[in-house]
């Protein structure tokens, strides 16, 4: 198959579990959500064609030049179509290369066995457009301390928000939960503030990337 993909570079990551380590990204083409805030408007251009052994070359002369990054696939949806086993045969190739996979939770994640892949997905906030687009039966599959569920959230979805780590924790106690502020919408100690105040078991996660560069393509 061909992979369409927007952009491809170095950058430090900027959310979840890796935040703050160098990875080398790549940004898929297309989303099945068009959420309010998404900060990747750009998310349908096409400005490389890669097939699978091209796009295995491209991420073996990434690593081979920085030996001790890792691979950030995100999007867009880098699960749309029928990408996803293309990617988990992608991981099995390369299967030294650890791989993180950004997804947007509607969809549902069809292999959990692949140990050097992590999943960080999305649980949509009503703010989003798409409150009820996330795959409730992925919740009870993903592993932890290697995948992780990340929300973003205004201050408008709190509640909301409330309710969704009481089910994370019901189902999947000991799976990592990351709470992302809406950029403008909620400010770092309002969000920082709210985990306390409730005792949450879970932790902050910032866009460094905007933080380092501001909100700019390609960091």
């Amino acid at each position: 198959m061909l992979f369409n993909i927007v952009e491809k570079f170095y950058t430090i990551s900027g959310e979840a579990p890796n935040a703050g380590a160098p990875v080398y990204l790549i940004r898929f083409t297309g989303c099945n959500l068009d959420c309010s805030y998404c900060d990747t408007e750009y998310k349908n251009e096409i400005n490389y064609t890669l097939s699978f052994d091209d796009l295995v070359s491209d991420i073996q002369k990434a690593i081979h030049n920085y030996p001790s990054v890792s691979v950030l696939l995100t999007g867009g949806e880098p699960l749309l179509d029928d990408r996803q086993e293309a990617l988990i045969k992608l991981a099995s190739v390369l299967f030294q290369t650890t791989f993180y996979i950004e997804t947007n939770g509607a969809i549902k994640i069809s292999d959990f066995t692949a140990q050097n892949v992590h999943y960080v997905v999305d649980w949509k906030t009503p703010s989003s457009g798409y409150g009820n687009s996330f795959f409730l039966n992925n919740l009870g599959s993903l592993r932890p301390g290697i995948d992780v569920i990340k929300i973003v959230t205004s201050l408008d979805d709190l509640s909301v928000v409330l309710k969704n780590i009481e089910i994370i924790k019901k189902v999947n106690p000991d799976l990592g939960v990351y709470l992302s502020p809406q950029w403008g919408k909620i400010s770092f100690v309002e969000l920082s503030s709210f985990i306390i105040d409730n005792k949450l078991p879970v932790s902050l996660s910032l866009q460094l990337h905007k933080i380092i560069w501001g909100e700019q393509r390609g960091v």
